[in-house]
């Protein structure tokens, strides 16, 4: 399981907010997260997202309250849920590495 580095993964966002919303990646900057739709719309924005992160590289982050209500611009937006997916990623190979001890002692 290996996350995608950050240019990758936002440009990624960016895709998912220009393909399934036709917003102009170039205008994001100057538009807020709370401002590009409903909460269903953020949270399909952020679904699509994570199918295409599972299908490019095998990890995903969860939807939450947090990431849906991010009050500032959507690259506020895109730095959250991308720390939120690191955070997974971080804890996905510590825990991989303590079955890995167990497994080890086991034998």
């Amino acid at each position: 399981m290996k996350r995608p580095e950050f240019d990758d993964f936002r440009e990624l966002f960016l895709e998912c907010l220009s393909l399934d919303y036709k917003i102009d990646p170039l205008l994001c900057n100057k538009k807020q997260w709370l401002d590009l739709g409903d909460e269903k719309c953020r949270r399909d924005i952020l679904e699509t997202l994570n199918k295409k992160l599972q299908k490019k590289y095998g990890v995903e982050f969860a939807v939450n309250r947090r990431l849906l209500g991010v009050d500032g611009p959507v690259e506020s937006a895109i730095i959250q849920v991308f720390h939120e997916l690191s955070t997974i990623n971080i804890m996905a190979r510590i825990n991989a590495k303590i079955l890995a001890r167990r497994t080890n002692q086991i034998n």
